[in-house]
C-alpha cells in the first residue's frame, strides 16, 4: 500500500475517493498538508554527531598508543612501533568512517528532496492520505477537496493527480508518525 501511485481522485456529492480508501465529505474535520520532518538517525544533521564521536575515540585509541611506550613495561615487541602502528590504524578507519558520514551528509544536505503529506482528519482520527515530495500539487489537491467540503459538486469530478504522489503513510520502507508542532510531521527510525 505504501508505494501505490495516485492517478486520480473521485470527488462526489457526499465521498472522496483516493485510492482504494473512502471518505465521506460530511465526517472530514481537517485537512491539512504536512512537511515531514527527519528525526532520529535519519535527521539531515546526525552525521554531525557521529564525526564527533569518531573523532573523540580515534583521538583516544591514538592518545593511548603513545601512552603505551611511555609506561616502560619490558616484552618482548617493539612497543614503538607497535603503538605507531595501532594509531595509524585507529586514524585510517576513522578517517574512512568520516568521510562515509560527509557524503551521507553531503546527501542529505543537497540530494534529498522534502517530503509533504496531505492529511485527512474524520472523526477525531488523522489518515495520511497521500504523501510526496511535490508540495504544490499537495496543495492543489488539498484545494480541491475543502472546495468539494464547502460546496459539494452536483456531479461526480474527477481530479488528476501529477507528480510523484503515493497513497498512504509510508516514506520508503518507514512508517511515519504523526507529531511535532506546526505545519511539519517527525519521520524516526
Amino acid at each position: 500500500m505504501g508505494r501505490e501511485r495516485v492517478g486520480e481522485i473521485r470527488i462526489s456529492r457526499r465521498t472522496v475517493q483516493i485510492g482504494h480508501e473512502v471518505y465521506p465529505l460530511a465526517n472530514i474535520s481537517r485537512v491539512q498538508s504536512l512537511r515531514l520532518v527527519w528525526g532520529g538517525r535519519l535527521a539531515t544533521l546526525y552525521p554531525l554527531r557521529q564525526i564527533a564521536v569518531t573523532l573523540l575515540l580515534a583521538a583516544v585509541v591514538v592518545a593511548a598508543a603513545g601512552l603505551v611506550p611511555r609506561l616502560g613495561l619490558d616484552t618482548g615487541v617493539d612497543l614503538d612501533d607497535l603503538s605507531r602502528q595501532v594509531a595509524a590504524g585507529a586514524a585510517v578507519l576513522a578517517g574512512v568512517r568520516i568521510a562515509y558520514l560527509l557524503l551521507v551528509l553531503l546527501h542529505r544536505l543537497l540530494v534529498r528532496r522534502s517530503r509533504y503529506a496531505l492529511m485527512i482528519e474524520t472523526a477525531g482520527t488523522q489518515y495520511a492520505a497521500l504523501s510526496g515530495t511535490d508540495e504544490n500539487e499537495i496543495h492543489r489537491i488539498k484545494g480541491e477537496i475543502v472546495r468539494a467540503i464547502e460546496d459539494p459538486p452536483a456531479h461526480d469530478r474527477v481530479v488528476q493527480v501529477h507528480g510523484d504522489l503515493v497513497i498512504g503513510e509510508k516514506v520508503g520502507r518507514d512508517k511515519y508518525q504523526v507529531g511535532g508542532a506546526g505545519n511539519s510531521m517527525t519521520v524516526n527510525k
